[in-house]
């Protein structure tokens, strides 16, 4: 679809929920368009975990089977305080109760997945950078401004364009409020990875996460398929070398890989 047509729907960003939306959209018969501000979709983030939920919806739009193809179930996770084994956390009942169990997968390959179903190219503009909307409503419309000056028309636009939105500062500027990127740093130090198959894992272990809490920092991992494990850490800033690479620190000791794209 090209920016000059009119549409329905106009999203503002191509991430995981900008994405989503334009798959309903296209399920709906509902045109729309998603403006990406980047010149090319690149493998981001790490992994993804899915609550039954948002299942329900990816099996209504169709990936519900990609999903347990290339991805896991979740069945327990292990807690540990420092060094002690604290309790045992039981997900199967999940699967009983909402008939989805949670699932992880690899986020890059996930977004591959609902860049799909939005009709990818057809529906993704790249390289569209966001700088005004433009509401008027003796128009009927409500128009976006490009930063290479073209302008799009929509019935709705929708911001998803994630923390730092260009969106919300738009309309918050609009609003006579501060519109300036408000985020500060907490005190804390967040770590993310996506790992190789870890070797001293067995077939016992698929499906088990861990949830490691200790006096300065969490850890939490969680299966994907084939023994891998997506992992999120929180250090408290003061305890960190700030020469200490602490991401890369911790891939390299679980055998972590940044997750590339692939082909099917």
């Amino acid at each position: 679809m090209q920016a000059s047509q009119e549409i329905q729907v106009l999203i503002i960003g191509g991430g995981i929920g900008g994405l989503m939306l334009a798959a309903i959209c296209r399920q709906l018969n509902i045109s729309c368009l998603v403006l990406e501000r980047s010149k090319k979709v690149t493998p981001a983030g790490a992994g993804i975990s899915l609550a039954p939920n948002a299942l329900r919806v990816l099996e209504q739009i169709g990936l519900y089977d990609d999903i347990v193809r290339h991805g896991q179930s979740l069945d327990k996770i292990l807690i540990h305080r420092n060094q002690t084994k604290w309790r045992t956390l039981d997900f199967t009942c999940v699967n009983s109760w909402f008939r989805y169990p949670v699932y992880s997968i690899e986020r890059h390959y996930f977004h591959h997945l609902l860049y799909k179903a939005a009709d990818g190219d057809n529906t993704v503009l790249l390289d569209s950078a966001v700088v005004d909307l433009i509401d008027d409503p003796a128009d009927g419309h409500v128009k976006v401004e490009l930063a290479n000056g073209s302008y799009v028309k929509a019935q709705v636009v929708v911001g998803a364009d994630g923390i730092r939105s260009i969106t919300r500062r738009i309309l918050s500027r609009q609003a006579g409020i501060d519109g300036k990127n408000t985020i500060r740093f907490t005190g804390r130090v967040h770590m993310s990875g996506y790992t190789a198959p870890i070797p001293n894992l067995g077939p016992k272990d698929l499906g088990v996460g861990n949830w490691l809490f200790y006096d300065d920092s969490i850890l939490t991992t969680w299966p994907c398929i084939d023994n891998r494990q997506w992992f999120i850490g929180v250090k408290v800033r003061s305890s960190i070398s700030p020469n200490q690479n602490t991401n890369a620190r911790l891939m390299e000791g679980l055998g972590g890989r940044h997750p590339g794209p692939r082909k099917d």
